[in-house]
């Protein structure tokens, strides 16, 4: 592997989505050679409890928002790039959201948003970064894995990147998905009179730094 790449690679990309995303973006600005097939490239970046992550919903009668509200460590996170077939695979640390950790501003949508999702025999939302293209600098395709309520699901990201004076990277975007995607029945209450809609949608604003 041409050393030079590498050492822009290690020294540039961060990663974890959630802590994942700005992998990606990274990348893709400073890519500035080849990953031969089947050699690996190695990536270590922190999130900054900064960071924000929210899920919002609907019903029929209101909007809701939960705040992931328990503070981002600052830790260390690795992960390994390998080019197949024209597909950077990604493997290494999943990021996990625990759900209890989530606010969604009343006690009785906060139990009503854990039960949905099955927190007591599954307490976390799980995010893998899976896979990525990139064509001519820019990166397409990317795919990650998304594991709730023993359910699992790989969708394609969208976000917006920016570099902030201080050396970090700002990442942020919107991730829609369907509870029925899980095979989550959407909870109502009030004997049925408030049904909460089917969409969910992941809000993030993610301060990383490389390492």
């Amino acid at each position: 592997m041409n050393e030079d790449f590498k050492n822009v690679i290690q020294r540039s990309i961060p990663t974890k989505l959630i802590k994942y995303i700005i992998l990606f973006f990274y990348l893709a600005c400073s890519f500035s050679g080849e990953i031969n097939a089947q050699e690996i490239v190695a990536i270590k970046s922190t999130i900054m409890n900064e960071s924000k992550l929210s899920i919002l919903g609907t019903s029929n009668v209101t909007d809701f928002e939960c705040l992931y509200d328990n503070d981002f460590r600052i830790d260390t996170l690795s992960h390994y790039l390998t080019l197949d077939q024209g597909i950077i695979k990604v493997s290494g640390d999943t990021l996990k959201l625990k759900i209890e950790n989530f606010d969604c501003g009343k006690r009785g949508i906060n139990k009503d948003f854990r039960s949905s999702l099955k927190s007591d025999e599954y307490p976390s939302i799980d995010i893998s970064l899976i896979s990525f293209k990139q064509s001519n600098r820019l990166l397409k395709e990317v795919n990650v894995l998304i594991s709730l309520a023993g359910s699992e699901k790989i969708f394609e990201l969208e976000f917006t990147s920016s570099y902030l004076e201080n050396g970090l990277i700002k990442i942020e975007g919107e991730q829609k998905l369907t509870m029925s995607d899980f095979n989550i029945t959407p909870p109502r209450a009030l004997l049925g009179l408030i049904k909460v809609r089917d969409e969910l949608t992941i809000k993030f604003e993610l301060l990383l730094k490389t390492i």
